[in-house]
């Protein structure tokens, strides 16, 4: 605002003006004076005086214009006053003097009058003007708030995201006030730290990271509360961060009433900024909020949008496979869209340990999938399992010494497990790991636990899965593959060996005298006589070879990359298995018999049934030549 001054009229020249009145109006009495008579009776004389009088009314309205109304109106009765005086004593007729006077008086009365009204037309004029100026001024500020606070909007609808938002903000800011010295700064509630947006950069050419709590923002941030500090000098918490600063306005910026951050300008001058400023910045700064709220907004739409189609897609996972490796990366590689990790796993719960069984984010997965970790143990695994609940660990090496040593671990600042429970058991953990200090917040725990809980699913559904295979694939009695899924493992290897010329060799295998087992002693002894014998079995044949149960007493072994002769050995040795030591039963110790036969794969042999065959019809010929014996299929 700028002061408006009062124009006084000089002091001196009023005094002159009205000494000058004076001498001419002494001048006058010099006709009453003797020794001025040659003067007097000068022709010259009588236009002499009608012109000094003139030149005094002169006088008079020159002071009129000159200084104003009122001095030409004083001037001009003191000239009025001192030359009545002069009509009586040099007139003896003093009407005729008079009348020239009045008319003079007169001629200056309406000259005076129309100055006066050319003064109060000149002065309604320039007030005229002055409240146009204001209007003009006001105008200007009027279309720059408002080019503000629609440069603010159109920015509110066209940032995607908060930061993009208030850099384009205060660059509008800047632009429309050109302050000494402009900052927005937004509160980091996890840092307690001020992020400090300049759109002019500090004195020494850096950006702001301010500690909240700290100077005029501080006070401001905590109280809530404008601030205009007129001399940053006798401010005690002013913080120096340009030197050239002398005076500060810092608004807040509220929502709900609370303080996300603040509105700061500087000056290099003295009280710079007035309540209409504090007025301008808060409505600034009330407009600046809106369009971070609805970026804000915005940004949670999408993120929960995102969130349920990434979602989605985890159950079109957990649902489109039944392979838990498989399941457990798809769903790991879901969630880094939604959590940024630098490495995550999936544990899971054994005796005494948890054991990483899938993983991502390491460069080389091997190193870390199978490593167990002690339950319970100092490590933070055992926290989240024993206590079944979520654990954030902001500096993971100041609390477990297993995050600072030489390896994956060194590189993790911030942890955050997750038990995955299935039922009321907890199976194991899901963990997420990163780089960056107090990185995981509750809203990170609220999306793990969504994915852990996909985790814990897809294991579960491998796992039931995986028994339904089995149970499906083996015999419910022995444990050995059932006839069903032999036939589909035999049918394989049989056309393998066929293709490439291997050999191949089948052993048939019955108990003898099975049935007087079951008449003797019952079903449940002789269910454990074949437990016992089934079991013999497997510890004899490789890993490689194919044992099934193929129906009541009898088994079969494919045995592959076997000849004539090491099928021979082979049964040989099954025989043997079983005969000795005696099988101790519920019914007591007794000695068990098996006869077997042997069929070889040759280029007659068409299909696997012709070698079952062969196999089958050697066992027979064991039977009807005393049991207990191996035989040799031959043509």
């Amino acid at each position: 605002m700028q002061n408006q001054q009062t124009t006084h009229p000089n002091r001196f020249g009023v005094i002159t003006v009205f000494l000058v009145l004076t001498f001419f109006s002494i001048g006058d009495l010099l006709e009453v004076i003797s020794y001025f008579a040659p003067v007097v009776a000068s022709p010259l004389f009588p236009f002499l005086h009608e012109s000094h009088d003139l030149l005094a009314l002169i006088v008079a309205l020159y002071a009129a214009h000159k200084f104003s109304p009122a001095v030409g109106w004083g001037a001009l009765a003191w000239f009025v006053v001192l030359h009545i005086p002069y009509a009586y004593i040099v007139f003896p007729n003093s009407l005729p003097e008079l009348f020239r006077l009045a008319v003079l008086t007169a001629a200056a009365i309406i000259g005076v009058r129309i100055i006066a009204i050319r003064s109060r037309l000149e002065r309604q004029l320039g007030e005229l003007a002055s409240d146009m100026e204001i209007q003009r001024a006001a105008a200007f500020q009027r279309a720059d708030e408002l080019t503000i606070l629609n440069g603010i909007a159109i920015v509110g609808v066209e940032a995607d995201n908060v930061d993009t938002l208030i850099e384009n903000a205060a660059q509008i800011l800047n632009n429309a006030l050109h302050p000494d010295y402009f900052a927005i700064g937004m509160v980091e509630e996890s840092s307690d730290m001020l992020r400090v947006y300049n759109s002019t950069l500090t004195a020494n050419r850096e950006r702001l990271i301010l500690p909240l709590g700290k100077g005029v923002t501080g006070q401001v941030i905590a109280t809530g509360k404008s601030r205009r500090v007129p001399d940053v000098r006798l401010e005690p918490d002013y913080l120096a961060v340009n030197p050239e600063v002398l005076s500060e306005l810092c608004v807040p910026l509220k929502v709900s009433g609370n303080v996300i951050g603040f509105i700061n300008i500087e000056s290099k001058h003295l009280d710079a900024f007035s309540e209409s400023d504090e007025y301008l910045m808060t409505t600034f700064a009330g407009q600046l909020v809106n369009a971070i709220e609805k970026v804000r907004l915005f940004q949670i739409a999408q993120r929960h949008a995102q969130e349920a189609e990434t979602l989605r897609q985890i159950g079109a996972v957990v649902t489109s496979t039944l392979n838990q490796d498989e399941a457990i990366e798809r769903i790991l590689v879901q969630l880094e869209r939604v959590v940024p990790y630098y490495s995550a796993s999936v544990q899971l719960l054994g005796e005494g340990y948890s054991e990483i069984v899938g993983g991502r984010g390491w460069p080389d997965p091997a190193i870390v999938l199978g490593v167990r970790f002690p339950i319970p143990g100092d490590n933070p695994n055992t926290v989240v399992i024993q206590q079944r609940k979520p654990l954030i660990l902001g500096d993971a090496g100041s609390v477990y010494a297993a995050f600072r040593e030489e390896s994956h671990a060194a590189h993790i600042r911030s942890f955050l497990g997750m038990p995955l429970i299935i039922g009321d058991q907890v199976i194991g953990m899901l963990t997420v790991d990163h780089t960056q200090s107090n990185y995981f917040t509750q809203d990170h725990v609220r999306l793990v636990s969504a994915f852990a809980d996909q985790v814990a699913l897809a294991i579960q559904n491998a796992r039931l899965f995986g028994e339904v295979q089995q149970l499906a694939s083996t015999d419910g009695l022995t444990g050995l593959h059932n006839r069903r899924h032999f036939m589909e493992q035999a049918d394989l290897e049989f056309e393998r060996a066929r293709r490439h010329q291997r050999p191949l060799a089948a052993v048939m295998l019955d108990i003898d005298h099975f049935k007087q087992v079951n008449d003797t002693y019952g079903h449940a002894v002789g269910d454990q006589v074949l437990q016992i014998v089934s079991a013999r079995c497997r510890e004899t044949v490789r890993e490689i070879d194919i044992l099934g149960r193929y129906g009541g007493e009898e088994f079969v072994v494919l045995l592959l990359e076997t000849d004539l002769e090491g099928a021979r050995i082979l049964a040989e040795r099954l025989r043997q298995c079983v005969v000795e030591p005696r099988i101790s039963t519920d019914g007591g110790m007794m000695k068990i018999t098996v006869s077997l036969g042997v069929g070889i794969l040759d280029k007659e042999c068409p299909d696997l049934d012709h070698l079952l065959q062969r196999a089958d019809q050697a066992l027979y010929k064991s039977k009807q030549d005393g049991r207990n014996r191996v035989s040799i299929w031959q043509e």
